[in-house]
């Protein structure tokens, strides 16, 4: 955006929550190959010749701003067009008891549009000549605004927003573009752009999933995107937007289409017109799967569009595991990933939106078994990486306008990249990040007691949901947190500190910094041994979560097996005694927990837990929820596991090898006859189909590229080891 200028409307106030319009017409002689560059202070949407482009721009960090481009070539025509941009300015990042809805967008405050359009020899830049006007129609209601509520309420009044003036735009200053220009005299600041670094969101129209009975619109499942209504007549409508029935008392196991249940009305816009006919489409996207429709006078209400938002991820539709449940299991679950994945990761798209570093860290384990697109992980690490703190303390989520820290998740930067690293190989993103889990482990380090454990930390010490850990305001704990944390220490973060050293230190050995990696291992022994001395309770063949022995959870085992704490006879000891335990994991640690009984050789103790989630097509349930019961989230992407499960250990492809890049196979045939699918690996696409038929097992393996090493393990023992583009074995079972 070399010749772009920021330009703004006269008068605009530094604060504003107020929605802005920015228009430019102009005449072309002849279409060539166009683009336009565009970003905005706070938010925008983009639309040429009345066709909507795009929205942005891409969610920034406080280090980083970015811009946006779109290929406009087929929008354009000869003679005269016209771009137009709705522009919401937000409040500052900065301002003090201010509201801040969208907590995900970090802002400056000013009113800002830039835009530069190229048309062969044709420049159109932002600057004097562009008209711009402030829609006083349209009201951003300042009502309980948190992170738990990410999106502005919108209060319309019809003939206030269709009485629009527009006057000339004035000219801020040039714009610097953070990758091309050189930074005079070393200054930066929030107004240097950089260059989008994912994909643009996928703008789909889906009307036809949208059904109306006068009441409520219904969609077919829960949807992100933007409805556009038709309201007409002289009256007022309420549109509440709810994910499902049932949403005032929490979530339960309820049938989700039930309306016998109550609706959570937090979310709702509101529209007035006067003997006219107004189009209403809320600037911020609307999560839902109902639409409940109140009117007050003589108006109706028809939607007149949807448009369906997500991250472009084309997923195969060729899988089936077997089971009609499971099948329909693996397409909320897949849907549940594609809602909490937009400009970043998402913690959930009907209330946060916000990128938090564990569901973060689950998503993208996900994400790579689907696709080798690996661009939003990219960024999210990145996103983390920079709000780091200089003590080396990382924050919960980010970006975010209010800045919050779990302790625990910040561990899970770590299996970012080490995920990254296993299904990739990619040793620079590695490097990349080593001074950022530096940063993590030190923090951890400075609270290890004289003991050595780790101790006590003034943040939110969250692990999971498991119902015994619940609020508790004498405790001082929040909810999620394991219970005897007074004592002064957090007992699981022991042998979870020790997993993740591991982790760390194999990651620094790839990178040359053997010293390092020793280091990190000789602490991680100190708190492996030093978790045996204080949390092994032989007598009941369990670790503890306190040093007095008091309280056990699954939790604890499960970061004792998989540190290494416990091994072998012992391991599968603790592990079949923890299912027992009230302190169950529940949907966000489920991929930990399955990981720890499968290394125990006890992987179909994961039944209960799949049986959960096959519950949920019982409940009409579309996309996965936070928790098992009473869930206040009804789109959780750490609940995806079935997208790992079924690929991972079902079809069972995983990466064998990092440095020869090399696949194994090795499915996982207890309790199903067959399942075949396509999975992403670090070798390129491979196919597997399987099943098993009068004793007799047989497996086809077939890899996208040439000369791929894959490692095909049968349920007779045997190993084949084959770099053939397509095999078939069988053996007797």
């Amino acid at each position: 955006m070399k010749d772009c200028n920021w330009i703004t409307k006269n008068g605009a106030g530094a604060h504003d929550m107020q929605i802005y319009y920015f228009k430019k017409s102009f005449d072309l002689k002849v279409v060539k190959a166009a683009t336009i560059e565009i970003s905005a202070q706070a938010r925008y949407k983009l639309y040429i010749n009345g066709q909507r482009i795009g929205v942005g721009p891409c969610k920034g960090s406080r280090e980083k701003t970015f811009f946006d481009t779109y290929d406009i070539t087929n929008v354009l025509t000869v003679g005269e067009n016209e771009i137009f941009v709705e522009v919401l300015q937000l409040y500052s990042t900065d301002v003090e008891g201010k509201p801040t809805p969208i907590e995900g967008v970090l802002r400056k405050g000013a009113l800002m549009l830039a835009c530069e359009l190229k048309c062969g020899d044709v420049t159109i830049v932002a600057d004097e000549s562009w008209q711009c006007a402030k829609n006083e129609g349209i009201v951003q209601e300042p009502k309980c605004w948190s992170c738990y509520s990410a999106s502005t309420r919108e209060v319309v009044d019809s003939k206030k927003a269709k009485a629009l003036e527009y006057e000339s735009a004035v000219k801020l200053c040039g714009v610097s573009n953070g990758e091309a220009d050189h930074f005079w005299w070393g200054g930066t600041n929030m107004a240097f752009l950089y260059k989008r670094p994912i994909p643009n969101l996928s703008l789909k129209d889906k009307t036809e999933i949208i059904k109306f009975d006068g009441e409520y619109f219904e969609a077919d499942y829960l949807t992100f995107g933007f409805p556009r209504f038709k309201i007409s007549g002289k009256g007022t409508v309420k549109l509440y937007y709810f994910e499902c029935f049932g949403s005032d008392d929490g979530k339960t196991n309820n049938d989700r289409c039930d309306r016998s249940y109550g609706i959570y009305k937090e979310m709702v816009d509101t529209v007035t017109v006067d003997n006219d006919e107004y189009i209403f489409e809320p600037f911020w996207f609307r999560c839902f799967r109902f639409i409940k429709v109140e009117k007050t006078g003589d108006v109706s209400v028809i939607m007149d569009s949807f448009t369906e938002v997500n991250y472009p991820m084309d997923v195969r539709e060729d899988y089936d595991f077997g089971k009609k449940d499971d099948n329909a299991l693996w397409g909320i679950s897949v849907r549940t990933l594609q809602r909490c994945m937009h400009e970043s990761y998402e913690d959930c798209p009907y209330y946060e939106q916000l990128q938090y570093a564990m569901d973060t860290s689950l998503q993208m384990l996900f994400n790579y078994q689907l696709t080798d697109d690996d661009l939003l992980a990219r960024k999210a690490m990145d996103d983390f990486a920079q709000a780091q703190l200089a003590n080396g303390l990382m924050p919960s989520r980010t970006p975010s306008v209010g800045e919050q820290h779990i302790p625990s998740f910040q561990f899970y930067f770590i299996f970012m990249v080490y995920a990254h690293y296993v299904r990739f190989g990619d040793v620079s993103l590695v490097r990349k990040h080593l001074r950022a889990m530096d940063g993590v482990i030190e923090w951890f380090r400075e609270h290890l007691s004289d003991e050595g454990l780790v101790g006590q930390s003034k943040y939110w010490n969250f692990i999971d949901w498991a119902k015994p850990w619940v609020y508790d305001q004498k405790r001082g704990c929040e909810g999620g947190v394991p219970l005897g944390v007074n004592e002064g220490y957090i007992g699981i973060y022991n042998p979870m500190m020790a997993y993740f050293l591991q982790c760390a230190a194999k990651l620094n050995m790839i990178c040359g910094r053997g010293d390092v990696a020793n280091e990190y291992l000789d602490v991680a022994n100190m708190l492996k041994k030093n978790t045996i001395k204080y949390f092994w309770d032989e007598k009941r063949g369990l670790f503890a979560d306190d040093v007095n022995h008091i309280y056990y959870s699954q939790h604890m085992q499960t970061w004792c097996v998989l540190s290494g704490v416990a091994s072998g006879r012992k391991a599968r000891r603790i592990m079949k005694n923890s299912l027992a335990l009230e302190a169950k994991s529940t949907y966000a640690f489920a991929y930990f927990f399955f990981r720890a009984l499968e290394s125990c050789g006890l992987y179909d103790k994961t039944k209960e837990m799949m049986d959960s989630y096959r519950g949920l097509l019982k409940l009409n349930c579309t996309t996965v929820p936070e928790t098992p019961e009473y869930s206040r989230s009804d789109c959780h992407a750490w609940g995806a596991i079935a997208i790992y499960e079924f690929s991972a250990t079902v079809l069972g492809v995983r990466t064998e090898n990092v440095g020869e890049k090399s696949v194994s196979i090795k499915p996982y045939i207890k309790g199903r006859n067959s399942a075949k699918g396509t999975v992403s690996t670090i070798g390129g696409n491979v196919r597997v189909e399987w099943k098993k038929s009068r004793g007799v097992f047989e497996i086809s393996v077939e890899s996208e590229n040439e000369g791929v090493k894959k490692h095909i393990y049968l349920p007779n023992g045997d190993i084949k080891v084959t770099k053939k583009k397509a095999v078939t074995y069988k053996c007797r079972i």
